[in-house]
């Protein structure tokens, strides 16, 4: 029952007559047939926009794949096969196609060497301030290692001093005097080759070795360059990586052998078609949705959400008619194996678009892409996805306005008619308070009337 505040009485007057279930019973009616249709209203808006929604995001990935279908970039693709283990190769896209056949004769090294063994790291190297001098690609770095220095704190030193072009550590060989101070170059080549020289300010001691590492046993691996055969043609480099022999390539050699490592860089066709075969499910994805969406169910005398919006349709036979269209070199998808059945499924055949691109791929990326002032098929699809459903100013952008728009005029129509029907019942009420008043009255006097009319009969039977 309907709460009409002061008006807690009706009904006592009419007995019953005049009631808050009446007021109710009417009120119900009003709102099934004003209230109820703009809900329904409402309700269909709501799920028009959300609808929308999720073809904007459909079409938004279309075109998300379409940027590299639309771009002869995408025809820059390289993929690099190696036959053989002794080398890795990268190759970046726009690298020329080309064949390579590679040798690794010697890896570049660093220099390495050890010192005499102690018998603990923290043995003392020196009783003496000794000047120490490393030689590293003709460039001397001289310090001082005080006297009392251990063989740990001389690690640290050398770490210092040579700025991370040596790598200075203590290794544990175990055996007597089993600690060793190992210095390793930080890098590899010919010219990381270490000397060493010490002075102990005792001209009679000069190059007193007190690390040994001046001696023939103190070398456990010569810095020396690689050495590869490049098509036939020795070279050499100071480091294993090289990326500075073939524009957009960088060989890393990975171990010595006399195998012949043959290198294969070629247009990347499988990742082209990967491209391909990626829009083809989001072609078919976003179709089902717009006939679905679009479609009438005669027999059943079903409608779509968007059956016969006129911006949905044209969106659907936009797309449709821009797929099987025809690019300026008078050549179409269906000519690479990207077909579209009457059902309006577009198919790949995955072998016709890779033998295209390997027999003719220029053919191939002009009608994708196009050229510089003609557009190819992908082009002019993404041209008119970023026009139709993308753009700020777009079909599907203005579509989805028009719903928010209705979804809002609705709303408003809803709350004024909600206030109509209260205020119209309110005055119901009060009228009904009235009348229940006045019909109590008439009742109470009526009562009156008979019970004197009654008592005077009674008298005249007497």
């Amino acid at each position: 029952m309907a709460n009409f505040g002061a008006l807690s009485s009706l009904g006592l007057g009419s007995s019953g007559a005049l009631s808050y279930d009446i007021i109710d019973k009417l009120r119900k009616v009003d709102e099934d047939a004003q209230i109820k249709p703009l809900d329904r209203q409402i309700e269909d808006v709501q799920k028009r926009e959300a609808e929308l929604g999720k073809i904007v995001t459909m079409t938004a990935s279309m075109k998300s794949s379409l940027f590299e279908l639309s771009d002869s970039v995408l025809f820059a693709k390289r993929t690099v096969d190696v036959d053989g283990s002794n080398v890795e190769v990268s190759v970046e896209d726009g690298t020329k196609a080309q064949e390579i056949d590679l040798t690794v004769k010697n890896l570049a090294r660093a220099d390495i060497k050890q010192s005499k063994g102690f018998a603990s790291d923290a043995a003392v190297v020196t009783t003496v301030d000794t000047d120490m001098t490393i030689n590293l690609g003709g460039q001397a770095t001289t310090f001082t290692v005080a006297a009392n220095t251990t063989l740990k704190e001389l690690k640290d030193l050398i770490n210092e001093k040579m700025g991370g072009r040596v790598d200075a550590t203590l290794l544990n060989t175990g055996g007597t005097d089993p600690y060793r101070l190992i210095l390793k170059t930080t890098e590899t080549g010919a010219d990381q080759a270490m000397s060493f020289s010490f002075d102990d300010g005792d001209a009679a001691t000069v190059n007193d070795d007190f690390l040994d590492l001046t001696l023939p046993e103190a070398s456990v691996q010569d810095a020396r360059d690689a050495l590869f055969s490049f098509n036939g043609i020795d070279i050499t480099r100071a480091s294993n990586t090289i990326d500075d022999l073939v524009l957009g390539m960088t060989f890393t050699l990975k171990s010595e052998g006399t195998a012949v490592n043959h290198i294969s860089v070629r247009q990347d066709n499988e990742g082209i078609a990967d491209q391909v075969e990626a829009f083809v499910q989001q072609y078919n994805d976003l179709m089902s949705e717009l006939g679905t969406v679009t479609k009438y169910d005669a027999d059943n005398k079903q409608a779509g959400i968007f059956q016969g919006d006129s911006t949905i349709v044209s969106l659907k036979l936009s797309i449709s008619q821009i797929s099987m269209g025809i690019a300026p070199n008078g050549r179409g998808l269906a000519d690479f194996g990207i077909d579209i059945t009457r059902d309006g499924v577009m198919s790949l055949d995955r072998g016709k678009l890779t033998a295209a691109l390997e027999s003719d791929s220029e053919t191939v990326s002009q009608t994708f892409a196009g050229t510089e002032n003609e557009p190819g098929v992908f082009a002019s699809l993404k041209s008119y996805l970023s026009d139709a459903a993308t753009n700020r100013d777009s079909l599907l952008s203005n579509l989805d306005t028009s719903l928010k728009d209705r979804q809002k005029s609705l709303e408003d129509r809803r709350s004024r008619t909600v206030d109509s029907i209260e205020t119209k019942y309110e005055v119901m009420a009060k009228r009904f308070a009235a009348y229940d008043a006045l019909i109590g009255k008439l009742n109470s006097s009526f009562q009156s009337l008979q019970s004197m009319i009654d008592a005077q009969l009674a008298a005249a039977k007497k």
